[in-house]
């Protein structure tokens, strides 16, 4: 091993792992023995730091088969994974940043990488092989081309028109897996699995109504086919994996004298519970820590109301204050109090499962979020308010009302999101605002965001709610008054006095 006074930034490959500094972990297995069984379509960040890292601790044991992945990269960002992961023969690193301190990892579970645009038919190949038993997808809920207020598939779209005439040249996941389907069908090729790792509710879901959709549109024969032979488990990750900074580069370079051109960041906790509904073989995940489950809805009932509508929680008061990072959001007493307040209080609406402790539960996601570590931005934890909201936050208030509860800190939740749509902090300052359904709030924010039902009423954001329990709603226009009256920090102070006062 090389000792840190005579290291030089080490580029990465097969031949100078044995070279690098002894504080960084790698895999001692033999990288030419590993089969390609795992097709994986968008390999950005956090596939690497979580799919790829479960199959990478797979391949220590032994005993286990050789299970790799071959990477795809369809957009043209994808291009610059693609040179870069080429030139280190698919070696990446991974730095496991926590408050105070970093570790590095080389992950060797990647067995190639092809940039689609530039030859599709090696895509289709690797797809349609007969050691493939597993296409995967890291695509962004957008690359579904699901509406998301009706759940109708977008069939108009003019990248999936696009697939649906050039088969053998598609631009969309959907456009590949149905042609790599209808290639195997006619191969009389066995079955597969589309397992989707994008952080959505019901992942598997929504690939099996979008892929079922699009095959539809090519053949009802194509359509059938998939519909008996091609499995979609859902599964439920979690790793915060931020956009990797020319920081996070000079930091592995000059820390672990490793010169990486694709290297990725994320913090050390992770999380992935899976559906065991597979169409044919599979890496034993749960040998790596993964959870195995028949029904994978309850843990994300829990990740939705507690990890992500704690992070809304933190992001709209913060953006309101003028801070940048959930980090100093967390740190902030008066917001960590917010924060551990709405956990304890949504916890009434989150199922009880085998072997998981809320209490610790909610713990832990005030550590993560406090992460010094994590440059998360408060920005984009704001961003596309409207469908978080009614995802995380309206549900588990629902439940609560209906449930005989007089919930306290949710109603403040809400009534800082709406003062938030002013776009100004309090520091006069303008709001980087992002909302893809921001026209839903128009009549609200052109009344000058002070009437709240005008935004309470929504169907596609609260349901009923407003009419349904007009308290509540009550609640919400005094707390929204408060802010506009008050200030944020004199606002939740008050409402938190009053709650724990009861």
């Amino acid at each position: 091993m090389t000792s840190q006074s005579e290291r030089k930034d080490i580029a990465l490959s097969n031949s100078t792992l044995s070279h690098l500094d002894a504080s960084i972990a790698r895999s001692s297995y033999d990288r030419s023995h590993m089969v390609p069984g795992l097709v994986h379509i968008g390999a950005g960040a956090f596939n690497r730091s979580h799919l790829a890292v479960y199959l990478d601790d797979l391949l220590a044991c032994e005993d286990e088969p050789r299970w790799g992945e071959f990477a795809v990269g369809l957009l043209p960002a994808d291009k610059e994974i693609h040179e870069g992961l080429t030139a280190q023969e698919n070696l990446y690193s991974l730095m496991l940043m926590d408050t105070g301190k970093e570790n590095l990892r080389v992950v060797g579970s990647l067995v190639g990488h092809l940039y689609a645009p530039a030859d599709p038919e090696a895509v289709l190949a690797r797809m349609t092989a007969a050691e493939c038993t597993i296409i995967s997808l890291t695509v962004t809920e957008g690359g579904y081309f699901i509406e998301d207020a009706s759940g109708r598939f977008l069939e108009e779209h003019k990248d999936v028109r696009h697939d649906l005439e050039n088969v053998a040249a598609p631009r969309t996941w959907l456009g590949y897996v149905a042609e790599a389907a209808a290639r195997r069908m006619q191969m009389g090729r066995g079955p597969f699995t589309v397992l989707s790792c994008d952080n959505l509710q019901g992942n598997g879901e929504m690939a099996r109504k979008a892929l079922l959709a699009f095959a539809a549109a090519r053949s009802g024969v194509l359509e059938r086919w998939i519909e008996e032979h091609v499995a979609f488990p859902c599964s439920m990750v979690d790793r915060i994996t931020p956009r990797t900074t020319d920081e996070n580069r000079a930091t592995i370079a000059e820390k672990f004298g490793v010169k990486d051109a694709v290297p990725v960041v994320c913090e050390p906790f992770r999380q992935w519970v899976l559906e065991d509904s597979f169409a044919a073989a599979r890496p034993a995940f749960e040998r790596a820590g993964a959870q195995m489950t028949a029904d994978v809805a309850p843990y994300e009932k829990m990740k939705m109301r507690l990890l992500n509508g704690g992070h809304s929680t933190l992001g709209y008061f913060a953006d309101l204050l003028g801070l940048d990072f959930i980090r100093d959001a967390a740190a902030d007493p008066l917001l960590r109090r917010l924060l551990k307040a709405y956990m304890d209080e949504v916890k009434h609406a989150v199922p009880k499962l085998p072997g998981i402790d809320l209490d610790e539960y909610a713990d832990t996601v005030v550590r993560r979020f406090s992460n010094t570590a994590i440059r998360d931005q408060v920005a984009r934890i704001s961003s596309e308010g409207c469908a978080k909201i009614a995802k995380f936050l309206a549900p588990p208030l629902a439940d609560l009302l209906r449930n005989g509860n007089s919930p306290r800190v949710l109603p403040l939740v809400i009534a800082g999101w709406l003062h938030y749509q002013r776009g100004i902090n309090e520091r006069g300052r303008a709001m980087t605002m992002a909302d893809g359904q921001g026209a839903l709030l128009k009549p609200f924010v052109e009344s000058g965001c002070a009437n709240a039902r005008l935004a309470l009423d929504v169907p596609a954001l609260f349901g009923n709610l407003a009419a349904d329990f007009p308290v509540w709603a009550a609640t919400v226009q005094h707390n929204l008054e408060l802010l506009r009256a008050q200030g944020v920090r004199t606002t939740i102070a008050k409402v938190l006095d009053e709650a724990q006062a009861g």
